[in-house]
C-alpha cells in the first residue's frame, strides 16, 4: 500500500487549512523543498503520526486525510488501524531514540546464519499475515452485521412506538418507546418472541386494541338463570300418565267420537240442571228422563274429576313457557366483550324459542286430551337435553361476558396493561421474525467468539514470532553494521557504538574507550542519527521494498560537510524503498536528489519522481501548504538561480499580492547577499559591510535608491513577528516592486555581464 496524497491537513501546526488542490499525486520518489520555517518538519510529523498509528500530541485538535492507493483514506479517526509500513527520520525520531548524554536505543538485526529458525520465522509470519487479514475481514463483517442488527433494533422500536401509541397516547412507556426498551422486552420474552403462537390475527389485534383503550366502564349486574332437565323429565312422566288415563262411564259413542259435541253437550247438561228445566233451550223439545240419565251416566263424577286434573295440568304447562330475561345493554360492555356477549344473547334467544316450541307441542297434545278425555292413544316427546343445554350454555356465556367485564372494571389497569403487553409481544415477534433477528444475534455471537479464538491464536503466534526474532536478533550485529556505515559516512573511525547490556542500549564512544557525554559536533550528531535510522530500517528483517521511507533534512544547518555522504548513503540504502519522501532546506542537497530521481523518470520513461515546494506566508498567524514545484526550482542548478528567477517574475508583474510582497523582501536580501558575497569575497559573512562596500563601488554612491534598498531589506526581511498594521502593509506594497527593480539595476551596474547572462538563463 502506497500514499497517494495528503488531501486535508487542518490545525496541524503551521498547516492550518491545507487542501490538496495544487499538487499531483505522489510517486515512488517525492522531493520537497522549503526554507527553514516553511513547515517541512511539521509535514514530516504527519508521517510520523501514521508510522506510530497515533494522532498528534502537539496538535490534539488537528484533522487530516491521507489517501492511499487502495482502501479507505487514513484520518485522525482511523489512524490506529493504518497498515502502512512507514519509517520517518526527523527530530522526533532522534529525540525518541538517541540521548546524546547517555545511550542510543539498540537495533535488533537478524542473524542470517540461523537458517532453520529463519525458515520457521518466515512460515509463521506468512501464517500470521493470512490469519491477521482474515481476522480483519471477519471483524469488519461482524461489525457490519452488528450494525445492521443495531439499526433493526432502532427501526423496530420506532415502528412499534407508532403502533403502540395509537392504543393509548397517555402511557409514557409507549410515548418514549426506544431501542433500549425493545431490546429489554425481547430479552425478557426471548422464547415467546421466537414462537408463532405469539402472533395475532386481525380480529385478535382489533379485540386487544379495544381492550387496551384507557376508557373505564362501570360494573354490570346480572342474575343468571338455569333450567333443570329433571323438571321436564318428571313433568313428562306425569303428562304421559294423564294422557293414558281413561274414566269408566256409559259412553255415548257420538260424544266420544266428537269432542266438540261432547263439550257442547256437557255444558248444556249443566245449564239445564242449574235452571231446573227439562225443555231443550235450543230446540224447545222436551228432554226425556231417559235421555237425561243417559247423559249423566256419560258425564259422571269421576269424569268430572279427571277433567279438573286436565285443566290444572293445562294451567301448569302454560306457566312453563320461558320468558326472555332482561339482559344488560350491549353498550354497557367493553368493546372486546361485545361480540361474545352478542353471540351469547343470540344463542339464548334461539334456545328459548326451541324450548317454548317443544313446550307448545306438549300443550297442544294436552288440549286434545282435555277435549276428549277418553282418548288414550296420545303421547308427547321428551323436552330435548340439547335444547336445555343450549339455554344453560347461552346463560353461562352471558354470565362469563359479564364476569369478564366486571373483572376488568375491578382490575382495570392490570387488564389494560396485559392487553398492551400482548400487543407488544405480537408486534415484537412480527419484527424479529421478518428480520430473522434471533438468528442474526446468534450469528454475531458465534462469529465473534470464533474470531476471538482466531485472535487468541494470532496473539499466541505473535509471541512465538517475537521469541524467534529475539533468538535470531543480535544487538551486537546491529552495532557492527552501524559502525561500519558510520565510518564510511564520516570517513574516519574514532566514533563507535558499543552495546551495554546493563543499560540495554548503545554507548557512543570516541576512540573506542571514551564516552562522548554529549561532546559531539552538529555534523557528528546528524551523521550518527541518520546512519542509525538507515540501519534501523533493516531491524527485525524488515524488507526495504515493502517500506515507505520519509527523510526530513538529513543535513544539519550548522554542518554541511557531510552533504554528499548523506546523499549517497540515502541513495544506496533507500533506492529500492516502496516510496521515498525527502524534505530539505538545502538547495545543494535538493539538487543532488533532484538530479538522481529525475534520471529515473527519463530512464524508465514514466513519472515516478515528483517535486514539491513547501510554502509559508508571513501573515499572522503564518500558514503553510505544499504544491507542485515551479519549473525554476526543478531546472536551475543553484538556489541563486532560483531566487533570481523568482524575483525577476515578481519584478515584471504590475501588481503583487500581499504574500508576494513579504516574500519579495526576504528573497531580495538572499539574492543581494549571495551576489555581493561573490562580488566582494573579502567581506563575506557580514551583510552590512558587504552592502557598504558595494555602495562605495557604485558609480553613484549617493544614489538615494541604494538607501531605499537598505531600508526595505532591513525593515521587511527576516521578520518573524511582523506587525501587520495598515501603514506597514501599505508601505510594503507601495515599495516592493520598485525596490526589486532597483536591486536588479544595481546588480547590472556592478556586473553587467553577469546580469545579462543571468537574464538569459531565467528567460
Amino acid at each position: 500500500m502506497s500514499i497517494k496524497s495528503i488531501q486535508k491537513l487542518k490545525q496541524f501546526g503551521i498547516f492550518q487549512d491545507h487542501t490538496n488542490s495544487n499538487a499531483k499525486d505522489f510517486g515512488k520518489y517525492n522531493l520537497f523543498y522549503g526554507w527553514n520555517g516553511s513547515g517541512k518538519s511539521t509535514l514530516s510529523g504527519l508521517f510520523r503520526c501514521i508510522e506510530n498509528k497515533v494522532t498528534s500530541s502537539k496538535f490534539p485538535s488537528s484533522e487530516f486525510s491521507v489517501s492511499v492507493d487502495s482502501g479507505t483514506p487514513i484520518t485522525q479517526a482511523n489512524v490506529a488501524n493504518s497498515e502502512l509500513n512507514i519509517y520517518t527520520f526527523n527530530h522526533d525520531f532522534i529525540d525518541e531514540n538517541i540521548s546524546w548524554n547517555s545511550t542510543v536505543k539498540s537495533i535488533l538485526l537478524v542473524d542470517k546464519e540461523k537458517i532453520e529458525e529463519r525458515e520457521k520465522l518466515e512460515r509463521l509470519k506468512k501464517e500470521q499475515e493470512v490469519d491477521s487479514k482474515a481476522h480483519g475481514i471477519e471483524a469488519e463483517a461482524i461489525k457490519k452485521l452488528d450494525s445492521a442488527v443495531s439499526k433493526f433494533e432502532t427501526d423496530s422500536a420506532r415502528h412499534m412506538k407508532t403502533s403502540l401509541q395509537s392504543i393509548d397516547t397517555t402511557d409514557s412507556y409507549y410515548l418514549n418507546y426506544d431501542k433500549r426498551k425493545f431490546g429489554k422486552f425481547i430479552e425478557d420474552r426471548l422464547e415467546e418472541s421466537k414462537s408463532d403462537d405469539s402472533l395475532l390475527d386481525d380480529q385478535q389485534i382489533v379485540e386487544l386494541t379495544n381492550a387496551a383503550k384507557p376508557d373505564q366502564k362501570s360494573s354490570i349486574t346480572f342474575n343468571q338463570q338455569t333450567i333443570n332437565q329433571e323438571i321436564f323429565t318428571k313433568a313428562k312422566e306425569r303428562l304421559d300418565e294423564l294422557l293414558k288415563t281413561s274414566v269408566v262411564s256409559q259412553t255415548i259413542q257420538r260424544l266420544v267420537e266428537h269432542g266438540d259435541i261432547k263439550s257442547w253437550v256437557e255444558t248444556g247438561l249443566d245449564l239445564h240442571k242449574r235452571h231446573d228445566t227439562n225443555q231443550c233451550e235450543y230446540c224447545g223439545n222436551t228432554i226425556t228422563e231417559e235421555r237425561t240419565k243417559q247423559l249423566e251416566a256419560h258425564f259422571n263424577d269421576d269424569y268430572k274429576a279427571f277433567q279438573t286434573r286436565l285443566e290444572r295440568a293445562d294451567g301448569w304447562l302454560a306457566d312453563q313457557y320461558i320468558q326472555p330475561p332482561i339482559l344488560p345493554a350491549t353498550s354497557d360492555f367493553y368493546d372486546e366483550f361485545k361480540s361474545g356477549y352478542g353471540e351469547a344473547c343470540t344463542a339464548l334467544g334461539k334456545a328459548i324459542t326451541a324450548l317454548n316450541g317443544e313446550i307448545a307441542v306438549w300443550h297442544t297434545v294436552l288440549k286434545e286430551k282435555t277435549a276428549n278425555p277418553l282418548e288414550t292413544a296420545l303421547t308427547v316427546e321428551v323436552i330435548s337435553e340439547s335444547s336445555v343445554k343450549a339455554f344453560n350454555d347461552a346463560m353461562t356465556d352471558i354470565g362469563a361476558a359479564v364476569d369478564k367485564h366486571n373483572h376488568k372494571s375491578g382490575n382495570f389497569k392490570e387488564e389494560t396493561d396485559k392487553a398492551k403487553k400482548r400487543l407488544e409481544l405480537h408486534y415484537a415477534t412480527t419484527e424479529v421474525k421478518s428480520f430473522k433477528y434471533h438468528e442474526k444475534k446468534k450469528e454475531v455471537v458465534d462469529r465473534t467468539a470464533a474470531n476471538e479464538t482466531l485472535k487468541t491464536a494470532i496473539n499466541t503466534r505473535n509471541t512465538e514470532i517475537r521469541t524467534l526474532e529475539d533468538s535470531l536478533s543480535n544487538e551486537g550485529l546491529g552495532a557492527d553494521q552501524f559502525n561500519e556505515s558510520l565510518h564510511k559516512f564520516l570517513g574516519r573511525s574514532e566514533l563507535t557504538l558499543r552495546f551495554n547490556p546493563v543499560k540495554k542500549g548503545y554507548e557512543i564512544l570516541r576512540n573506542d574507550s571514551e564516552q562522548v557525554d554529549g561532546n559531539l559536533s552538529e555534523g557528528e550528531k546528524t551523521a550518527i542519527a541518520f546512519v542509525y535510522f538507515i540501519t534501523k530500517l533493516k531491524e527485525n528483517d524488515n524488507n526495504i521494498e515493502d517500506t515507505i521511507v520519509v527523510v526530513d533534512d538529513p543535513i544539519s544547518s550548522f554542518d554541511s560537510n557531510h552533504l554528499f555522504h548523506a546523499y549517497s548513503f540515502m541513495k544506496v540504502n533507500c533506492e529500492k524503498a516502496k516510496q521515498l519522501f525527502v524534505l530539505t532546506h538545502n538547495f545543494t542537497f535538493f539538487k543532488l536528489v533532484r538530479d538522481w530521481i529525475s534520471r529515473k523518470n527519463k530512464r524508465d520513461n514514466q513519472n515516478i519522481a515528483n517535486f514539491y515546494v513547501v510554502k509559508a506566508n508571513n501573515g499572522v498567524p503564518r500558514t503553510s501548504t505544499y504544491e507542485n514545484a515551479e519549473p525554476a526550482l526543478t531546472l536551475y542548478n543553484s538556489e541563486y538561480h532560483y531566487i533570481f528567477s523568482r524575483l525577476n517574475s515578481l519584478k515584471n508583474q504590475q501588481t503583487l499580492e500581499t504574500d508576494d510582497h513579504f516574500l519579495a523582501a526576504n528573497l531580495s536580501r538572499k539574492l543581494l547577499e549571495s551576489f555581493l558575497s561573490f562580488k566582494f569575497p573579502k567581506n563575506r559573512g557580514n551583510f552590512a559591510d558587504l552592502f557598504n562596500t558595494a555602495v562605495s563601488a557604485s558609480q553613484n554612491p549617493e544614489d538615494e535608491g541604494k538607501e531605499k534598498i537598505r531600508k526595505f531589506i532591513n525593515e521587511y526581511s527576516h521578520n518573524d513577528l511582523i506587525e501587520t498594521n495598515e501603514d506597514f502593509v501599505e508601505n510594503l506594497i507601495g515599495e516592493g516592486v520598485s525596490v526589486i527593480s532597483d536591486i536588479f539595476d544595481w546588480i547590472n551596474e556592478l556586473d553587467e555581464k553577469h546580469y545579462q547572462e543571468m537574464m538569459e538563463v531565467v528567460s
